[in-house]
Parts: C-alpha cells; structure tokens; sequence
C-alpha cells in the first residue's frame, strides 16, 4: 500500500512482549549469596525484586535477556530490510498481514531470511521478491512475531549483566526502591551491553 504523506522510517511500529520469559538471569539464591541475605523468610519478595529489576534492565539496555515472543505491529511494510527491537534475535516465528477483523494471512518465510548476528537483529527481504501488502488496513495490518533473548537459562545471559543484575537487585533490597536505570556501582557491568540504536 503507497502512503502519500512522510511517516517514519521503521513503519510505525509498535511492540508488546507476548509470552514473558519463563524463568530470570539470576536466581534468588544467587542474589542471596551475593548481598549476604539469610533465611526464607524475604524469598518471594527477592524473587518480586529480581524480576523487576530485570524488567528495567530489558527497557535500560534494549535488549531481551531470556527467551521470549514479541509481537510487533506496523502501519506498513517500510523497506526490504526490517530492523527488530530487543536484540538478540533468536528467530522469527512468522510474519502476517491482519485485516480489520485481525483475521492473519501468513506471508510465506520462503520470502525472507534472518540475521541473528546483527543488533538490533534484521528480517530481510530475499532479492526480488514481493514484500508483504495489505489493502485490507490501514493501522497495524502487518505482524511480526519473534523470538528474542540470549537463551532459556540464566547461565545463557553475559556474565557481565548477571552480576549488574545481582548489584542493583542488592540495591532494591537495600534501598526498597526501584531505579530506571541502574545504580552508578552497576552502570560499568550493565552499559557496555546498551543498545542504543533502538
């Protein structure tokens, strides 16, 4: 479909995490270990803490630290190569055209490969072939869903952002508050993995 006005460049996306990662970087006897914490008693608050702060860590960094499935929308198909939020890619699971009714029409994977390797990672479009169309709808009528993380376990996460986690989990604990972006004592581990293009 030809848009007769500038819009931006990325389509106007917008994306939602559709299935939450199952389990998080850290474990709350690891956290425990490190901040010196005994007892049971606060367990399922730390738990609480570990997954929010990973939660703020995913916003900090612009990356997915465990697998999960994100579902991104667009106005319209922008160009042969698509840009996805939340690196590192795992893999695509299927890219569709919605109409009004958000009935799907899968547009063949035979149409386009994946660049895992890339940040953010990238949907590309094969040489010559017909990129995805929709008449049916206007906003939101194109579909990606995918799959984003560094893997299933905390042990597939950067050593180097599990101990960031670790840091401002402690300072959660410590402080009962939780910041947007890291403590200055976590900022060194956590930074070098920022992705600040998306």
């Amino acid at each position: 479909m030809l848009i007769p006005k500038p819009l931006p460049a990325d389509g106007n996306r917008h994306w939602v995490v559709s299935t939450e990662p199952m389990v998080e970087p850290i474990t709350v006897d690891e956290l425990k270990l490190f901040a010196r914490i005994d007892g049971v008693d606060e367990d399922i608050m730390l738990q609480g803490f570990i997954k929010a702060v990973r939660g703020n860590a995913e916003r900090y960094l612009g990356r997915a630290l465990i697998s999960q499935t994100i579902t991104m929308k667009m106005d319209y198909w922008p160009s042969e190569t698509i840009e996805l939020p939340r690196p590192p890619l795992i893999s695509v699971t299927g890219v569709y055209t919605l109409d009004e009714d958000d009935a799907e029409t899968e547009y063949s994977s035979d149409n386009y490969y994946t660049i895992t390797e890339a940040t953010p990672g990238l949907l590309v479009l094969k040489y010559s072939v017909t990129a995805p169309t929709n008449t049916e709808r206007y906003h939101g009528g194109y579909k990606v869903v995918f799959t984003a993380g560094y893997g299933t376990t905390g042990a597939d996460v950067p050593q180097g952002i599990r101990d960031g986690l670790k840091l401002w989990a402690a300072s959660m604990y410590e402080n009962r508050a939780l910041a947007a972006v890291p403590p200055p004592e976590a900022m060194p581990l956590l930074s070098p993995y920022r992705v600040v293009k998306l």
